[in-house]
């Protein structure tokens, strides 16, 4: 009888345990400031001060690309979709449809094929994430077919580019999109990938004294390298710089409130 009661309780406990997901060491250290976690996505922020700034890093792990969400809305505030679409964790994107710039694609779908003078990040179906920096290999229609064909389930195209293979990148003096002086100082909104399904967030705060002073590329780009990241991309930074965690918007908008921008990156 207690074998049978023990084969039955181990019977019931099988879906349970099926949802267990072993998920990889975080590459930020602990204690962590916030922390999520569920059987999709494993989430873990640390607040910090870098190069007199205060960044938000965020290691961001899923279980499957399908938890990798974009969203666009033409024009709103990051609290508010976030919260429509059930996220966890949000940061802005490339805020796309305010340009007429580059090859866009997301849920899978192309938007638009343009020239473009920035660099792009492409989300792939395995979750690996591709960085685009030499724009004059390809035609925008070749690129956008390349993607289509390998599957790219969304891009955002920004830059520069500050690390690839894991090695810090050499930053143009012809980029034209931002300025790359190590002189110039602005927040950042960035991501990076450690390994397939497994992403570092960095917002950066600023233009807020005593509290942030922005931070260079150069800065951000040697962080990125020291969490092991083996690909980043900068996005849209300055005043559409934004972390929103559970309900809150954890950074500090460098405009005093969050900027209405048309799309974000969520999970």
């Amino acid at each position: 009888m207690k074998k049978a009661l023990l084969l039955f309780w181990t019977l019931l406990m099988l879906p349970a345990m099926s949802l267990a997901q072993e998920w990889t060491q975080p590459v930020i250290p602990e204690p962590y400031d916030y922390a999520y976690q569920d059987e999709n996505r494993s989430i873990v922020i640390d607040k910090i001060t870098e190069d007199n700034s205060t960044c938000f890093v965020a290691d961001v792990q899923i279980s499957d690309v399908s938890s990798f969400h974009t969203a666009q809305f033409g024009d709103g505030q990051i609290s508010d979709q976030a919260a429509q679409n059930g996220a966890v964790l949000a940061i802005n994107a490339d805020n796309y449809a305010v340009y007429d710039y580059g090859v866009i694609i997301r849920d899978g779908q192309l938007l638009r094929a343009h020239d473009t003078t920035r660099h792009m990040l492409a989300l792939l179906p395995d979750g690996s994430l591709r960085t685009v920096s030499d724009r004059k290999a390809n035609t925008p229609k070749q690129l956008s077919r390349q993607l289509m064909q390998d599957g790219a389930l969304a891009t955002f195209e920004f830059g520069p580019v500050p690390v690839i293979n894991g090695q810090a990148a050499s930053f143009s003096k012809t980029f034209d999109v931002i300025s790359t002086r190590e002189s110039r100082r602005e927040p950042h909104t960035a991501i990076g990938m450690i390994a397939s399904l497994h992403y570092l967030v960095i917002v950066v705060d600023g233009r807020q004294s005593g509290y942030s002073e922005d931070m260079s590329l150069q800065a951000l780009q040697q962080m990125f390298v020291r969490y092991g990241a083996q690909t980043a991309i900068n996005l849209d930074g300055g005043g559409s710089t934004e972390m929103w965690f559970q309900g809150q918007v954890i950074s500090s908008p460098s405009g005093g409130k969050e900027r209405y921008v048309s799309d974000m990156i969520w999970w």
